[in-house]
């Protein structure tokens, strides 16, 4: 049954913890602490006032608090010009603006609140060139543009926001030789939410504003190898007296790139009406004025101008700390602080929970309550730029953070609109539903947060990519991750996504009104917390992680040319040493499988001559099988060590001793199951990328891929390369389902 907090009273000291948290969320001060947090613009870099208030508040909750400095380089908005031109006498047809409109209503659009419009890492450079729109500017895209006979060598590309990661359009528009891109929010991909259809603009209406920019990072995220974190420091900390520094631009684009509104960029997509290649249908948005003709039009050209200042910079991420019982058992909880402009969404309704959620766990420590485990709050600084604070900072604490994390829990954009959003490892799968079916969503119709979510998703937890701040949490380190907050779905109002209106004004009239999903996320978080650290046996579900790993496969199978399965394969030596990260990762499972003398059990994946692979398949469908009957075996485990726990005090001495253990043994195999899919060498072509289950899309970014081994082979059309990496998947989990008992 859903917990009814309005009808929560009395002293603290008669409530449960549970009671207590959300006795004291009941007063939501969401909206005061996003009002401070927006005061100003947080460019990265530019605001360590905020980094000292957050710490001062962490300090006024009771959590030990401190600050981590890095040495980071960035760049800096300067000066940029964009104009259309006639071929012939170099007339300037258009110049656009670059600049969003001033809007009375919105203090945070006036011109000394906001910050010019600008992508974080994109080049400097003057280029004048013809054009040419390619659609999102998908690795597809440039494919299909080669098919229609289109040449984007020497011009300047222009592509719509959406489908994958914007760095990664300009690393694509580069390796087709453009040399210039430019960026802009089609209104076509706003989901019907257009002024042609009766809506109005912001801040009149729900519609996205036609001048509003989306700034954003250039970096090439995700793509091969880039690395996230500081592009002068890849693997390693830009921390320390001497830090060597790389060449950037294996992650950052040599070409310019400008970002810019619908309204700027239809005169100047007009002129391509009639001109070269017809866009296919998907390409077609709904810009008034432009057929989605590609061009070029040889009679106009564009001048793209834009010149950054690049420095070493110092950010600060934050932390403070509830120290449990448990020192080596850690819940960690990280947003980040930086915006492009004031950020109210992103990322300051994150700040705003995140400063809740301490208050809530400061009265839980004032009450007399003892944390079992270790709690510690992160706000992290560079998130914008590349994942910056947060990657430096897990490649810093690397050994600390394998050794001790348990999980983390990320909160980015935590309310932009009124509907659920949950990607996690499937770990946490089982505790993230338990939590949300037990707070109510504000719409009495609904029911639970759990109703909510099953009726937009299906129940479906979707798995993470990057974009965010997990990234280096799962995907590097092998620590279980959530992604979670309140985004965008029918009926929400269009998010004005890293443009000056992402501000108190647009949150607090439109997006969440009274801050009801900025408190409700607050209570889920708390109470998400609560469960990871006060049940005695950490609340994973390795049963649900089974589960998806065999859908995983089986999606990941489908791919495979149906001509593949019939050949011969000669399975590679794969040395177990490769699949562990470092010895603090490795040291408790191979211990245990030392210890139960099962090495040779693990090893077993011996070479098959004049075998083929769907023998190969077949034998990890069934190791998937036994892993999933183990899991199950091992979620049943825990939770009758959770009820023997619970009744301990009608143990005698001696059994409550070798519960204790067995509890211990049991928690430290959870803990560390994450690790287990770890690859020392890392992806082909991207070894920061560890996981073998997740990584986010070479070819996307944002959007997460299963199995990234095996499907990059698949695309390749590399069969030496997928016997490889299947061999790697049957060894993996041979020795996870031999470590388990």
């Amino acid at each position: 049954m859903a917990i009814d907090e309005k009808s929560l009273s009395g002293d603290s000291l008669s409530l449960s913890p549970e009671q207590v948290i959300l006795n004291e969320l009941e007063s939501n001060h969401a909206g005061e602490w996003l009002q401070k947090y927006t005061d100003e613009p947080s460019l990265t870099g530019t605001a360590k006032n905020l980094a000292d208030w957050t710490k001062l508040k962490f300090e006024e909750y009771g959590a030990s608090a401190s600050i981590d400095t890095y040495e980071v380089y960035l760049s800096f908005p300067h000066e940029h010009d964009l104009s259309l031109l006639d071929s012939k006498t170099n007339e300037t047809l258009y110049k656009a603006p670059l600049e969003e409109d001033e809007l009375s209503v919105d203090p945070a659009s006036f011109k000394n609140n906001t910050v010019p419009t600008f992508l974080g890492y994109a080049a400097n450079g003057n280029v004048t060139a013809e054009y040419v729109y390619v659609n999102y500017g998908t690795k597809n895209d440039f494919e299909e543009l080669k098919k229609l006979g289109v040449d984007v060598n020497g011009k300047i590309a222009i592509a719509r926001y959406g489908a994958i990661f914007r760095g990664l359009k300009v690393k694509f528009a580069q390796d087709n030789g453009a040399i210039g891109v430019l960026l802009y929010s089609d209104p076509g991909d706003d989901h019907g939410i257009t002024p042609a259809n009766g809506y109005k603009q912001y801040p009149e209406g729900p519609a996205r504003n036609d001048g509003s920019v989306q700034r954003g990072s250039a970096q090439f995220l995700g793509g091969l190898g880039a690395t996230p974190g500081d592009p002068t420091t890849p693997g390693y900390p830009s921390q320390g007296d001497d830090i060597k520094r790389s060449d950037p631009h294996q992650s950052t684009g040599k070409i310019p790139v400008l970002p810019i509104s619908y309204r700027e960029i239809k005169p100047i997509l007009a002129k391509l009406n009639g001109k070269g290649a017809k866009s296919p249908k998907k390409w077609v948005g709904e810009l008034e004025g432009y057929d989605y003709s590609i061009g070029p039009n040889p009679k106009v050209q564009l001048n793209l101008y834009n010149n950054q200042i690049y420095n070493i910079t110092p950010i600060w991420n934050v932390y403070g700390e509830f120290e449990g019982e448990s020192k080596d058992e850690v819940i960690l909880i990280g947003n980040h602080r930086d915006a492009w402009v004031t950020g109210a969404s992103d990322p300051h309704s994150g700040s705003a929970v995140l400063i809740e959620v301490a208050r809530a766990l400061g009265k839980l420590k004032e009450s007399g309550y003892k944390f079992k485990r270790t709690i510690r709050l992160a706000s992290w600084d560079g998130e914008e730029q590349g994942l910056l604070g947060l990657t430096e900072a897990g490649e810093n604490f690397s050994k600390e953070f394998q050794s001790k994390v348990i999980a983390y829990l990320n909160l980015d954009s935590s309310v932009s609109g009124q509907h659920l959003k949950l990607s996690a490892s499937p770990v946490l799968n089982k505790i993230l539903k338990k939590i949300a079916s037990n707070l109510l969503y504000p719409k009495e119709s609904v029911g639970t947060l759990l109703d909510h979510f099953n009726q937009e998703t299906g129940g479906k937890i979707t798995n993470l990519g990057s974009g965010s701040d997990y990234t280096v949490f799962l995907e590097h380190l092998g620590i279980p991750s959530v992604d979670l907050g309140f985004g965008q779905g029918k009926g929400d109002p269009i998010y004005q996504y890293h443009s000056s209106y992402d501000s108190y004004y647009w949150i607090s009239k439109f997006a969440d009104p009274g801050f009801v999903y900025h408190n409700l996320a607050a209570k889920y978080l708390s109470l998400l917390i609560f469960e990871l650290n006060n049940h005695e046996v950490i609340e994973f579900g390795l049963k649900d992680y089974s589960s998806d790993l065999y859908n995983y496969f089986n999606e990941s199978v489908d791919l495979i040319p149906k001509s593949w399965f019939n050949e011969k394969i000669d399975t590679p030596n794969v040395d177990e040493n490769e699949f562990f990260i470092d010895e603090i990762s490795q040291g408790y499972y191979f211990n245990l499988i030392m210890t139960h003398g099962c090495h040779n059990k693990v090893g077993a994946m011996h070479h098959h001559k004049n075998k083929t692979l769907s023998y190969l398949v077949d034998n990890i469908y069934q190791d998937l099988n036994k892993l999933y009957n183990t899991t199950a075996e091992f979620d049943l485990k825990g939770e009758s060590l959770q009820s023997e726990y619970n009744n301990r005090n009608n143990l005698h001495w001696w059994q409550k001793i070798k519960l204790h253990f067995e509890i211990k043994h049991h928690n430290k195999l959870l803990q560390y199951y994450e690790r287990n899919f770890l690859y020392h060498k890392g992806l082909d072509g991207r070894e920061w990328f560890k996981h073998i289950v997740f990584a986010s899309g070479r070819y996307t970014g944002y959007a997460g891929q299963t199995w990234p081994g095996l499907r990059e082979a698949i695309e390749d059309g590399d069969f030496e390369r997928l016997v490889k990496w299947l061999t790697i998947v049957s060894k993996t989990l041979k020795r996870v389902e031999t470590a388990l008992f």
